[in-house]
């Protein structure tokens, strides 16, 4: 009996050391890395330590950061180690304004008008897509150049000629202008007795009223409400190759700068097959020119409706409102009144989209919905409206935790920056970066301002030395025919032209910054801007590993060659998205053509 109790008491203490062995090993092997990057040069945009030389990834988060033999502590048998090979290393980048879904409706996915430079060349492409389509029934493309016509405003006999008997949209470069012929106008019932606004902008013939062809701003709407949609499954494959463009520039989040249910269905489906590698963020239209064929009801349900496309990498929580248009066109409010030589006028400051009251009311609305505002403004008058209605927004709903934006902020004059600075929650970007002289752009704004409020544009300095968190965004498909960051990178250091030497000079190079500022803009400074800085913008441990790998360290590189650097590797949540080596430049075909010194 007592030689029995032994033999149990012996059982029970070798079940507990197994347990404990197991236990042990178990604890042992939670603790290793599913991968190492080892023997880099990693700027963490982390203040509390900069400077890496190893990172360890596991789960898709970053687990440990330091020197190699720190890191190579968690090693285990199954741990990938991935040798840097010395190469810079940095967080995934933020483009806080991109249209990855008009730009394929208004391009590839019906009519691209890439390289139509001139009237006859974009004539020709159009009665050549024409007749290779006769089945379509719109002929739908886009992005005409500003400047290409006298005073922007093509007219529609010219498309008439080779289109009579089908409708004709096409988009301009900035999506607040589209060129229309005489069966599109009459298809979306625009005519010489249709009233215009600031909202509702028409060119009509001098002589007869008539529409000469051209439209702006809201009128848009007039025509995307009678052009029949595409698909979400349409939307896929297009959608695909320009996140897979983004990536490989390292952009590893995006927000959108407009969104409704059918691209997000789209985005749904990606995901769900596994294609989505990249973390979005969406805006969606409401009052906006662009993709909004639906009416104000129907859009608000679809973003009341936003939580069953949220996702690690889909972010349905933010609203884009145009609150005014631009400069070039006359369409922004302003302080003061635009050059005589370009309004025909003496005292003409322009508008905004809406009142102070009626942006107030938008703003509390969409605040108390946990939904941040994205607010397009240009004009320094627009902006000043912007901000005020954002003070009682605050002031009436207080701190609700929503993070809201004001987008764009060519004009933002330097007395508003201390009132944004004072409003939790309420950041801005700065965007397109055209913070230097820019053929499609410098040549409008002086027209429109002159040289000395030109030379006051993008007060980036500024809005970081008040403590804005301050995010950036290409605009693409606008200034630029790339989303490629290391344009703004450079030239928000410089003020100067990047890639273009017919553009020499700079704009208001007193508001030039730093490398470490620009790298943060483009990093941790996106991520506050959407208020996910918690788990996203820097490479710290326990926030999401969305890492890139460069081909040259920005600095150690003459801030004149930073434009032109190559993106080596993509990491998103720890998995390699993008290599240079694999994919080479099959992604980014427009990268050949913005070579230094080509425009």
């Amino acid at each position: 009996m007592k030689n029995q109790f032994y033999k149990i008491i012996l059982l029970a203490i070798l079940v507990i050391v197994s347990f404990a062995f197991i236990s042990c090993n178990k604890e042992k092997s939670s603790v290793y890395a599913d991968t190492i990057y080892l023997n880099g040069k990693i700027y963490t945009v982390d203040s509390e330590r900069s400077w890496v030389e190893a990172v360890a990834i596991k789960d898709g988060k970053f687990m440990v950061m330091g020197s190699q033999k720190e890191v190579e502590r968690f090693k285990g048998d199954k741990t990938l180690m991935i040798d840097l090979e010395g190469h810079f290393a940095m967080p995934g980048i933020f483009d806080l304004h991109s249209h990855p879904f008009i730009t394929p409706w208004y391009g590839n996915m019906n009519l691209q008008l890439t390289g139509a430079d001139s009237k006859e060349k974009i004539l020709n492409m159009v009665k050549q897509y024409a007749e290779a389509n006769p089945d379509k029934e719109w002929i739908i493309g886009g992005q005409w150049l500003l400047g290409v016509f006298p005073g922007d405003s093509p007219r529609k006999e010219w498309l008439d000629e080779i289109v009579p008997d089908r409708p004709v949209a096409l988009l301009d470069q900035t999506g607040h202008g589209m060129w229309l012929n005489s069966k599109a106008l009459e298809l979306a019932g625009i005519s010489k007795d249709t009233r215009t606004s600031q909202l509702i902008v028409i060119h009509k013939d001098e002589k007869t009223g008539e529409p000469t062809g051209t439209i702006n701003e809201q009128t848009i709407q007039m025509v995307e409400k009678v052009i029949p949609q595409a698909k979400p499954e349409e939307y896929i494959s297009y959608i695909s190759e320009i996140f897979e463009m983004f990536l490989s520039y390292g952009i590893t989040s995006q927000q959108t700068a407009e969104g409704h249910k059918v691209p997000l269905d789209a985005l749904k489906i990606m995901e769900e097959n596994g294609n989505l590698n990249e973390r979005v963020f969406v805006s969606w239209d409401w009052k906006t020119t662009l993709n909004l064929a639906y009416s104000l009801e129907d859009i608000e349900a679809q973003i009341k409706n936003r939580e069953k496309y949220a996702s690690e990498f889909i972010y349905p929580n933010y609203v884009k409102i145009f609150a005014d248009g631009g400069p070039f066109s006359g369409t922004s409010g302003l302080l003061e009144p635009y050059e005589e030589s370009f309004s025909g006028q003496p005292d003409f400051y322009g508008g905004s989209n809406l009142s102070e009251e009626e942006f107030t009311e938008a703003f509390k609305m969409f605040d108390s919905w946990g939904v941040g505002v994205h607010v397009h403004a240009m004009g320094d008058g627009t902006i000043r409206r912007v901000v005020n209605a954002l003070e009682k927004m605050k002031k009436e709903n207080g701190d609700s935790g929503v993070h809201h934006k004001i987008a764009h902020n060519l004009m933002l004059n330097e007395e508003d920056i201390p009132r944004l600075a004072a409003l939790k929650d309420v950041n801005i970007d700065f965007s397109p970066p055209i913070w230097y002289p820019h053929k499609g752009a410098t040549p409008g704004l002086i027209a429109a301002l002159g040289e000395e409020r030109n030379n006051k544009i993008y007060p980036i300095k500024k809005a970081l030395e008040s403590g804005l968190s301050v995010g950036q965004g290409a605009d693409w498909l606008t200034a630029n025919p790339t989303p490629d960051p290391f344009i703004a990178i450079e030239s928000m250091i410089t003020r100067s032209n990047p890639f273009d030497q017919s553009m020499p000079g700079t704009v208001n190079p007193q508001e030039a910054i730093s490398l470490e500022q620009a790298v943060y803009i483009c990093t941790l400074g996106g991520a506050e801007v959407l208020g996910v800085q918690e788990f996203l913008g820097s490479i710290e441990v326990g926030k999401l590993a969305d890492m890139i790998v460069l081909d040259q360290n920005l600095f150690e590189i003459d801030v004149n060659d930073i434009y032109g650097t190559e993106v080596l590797k993509t990491v998103v949540g720890g998995k390699i998205v993008y290599d240079l080596q694999k994919h080479g430049d099959q992604d980014v075909d427009s990268k050949s053509a913005m070579k230094r010194g080509m425009h």
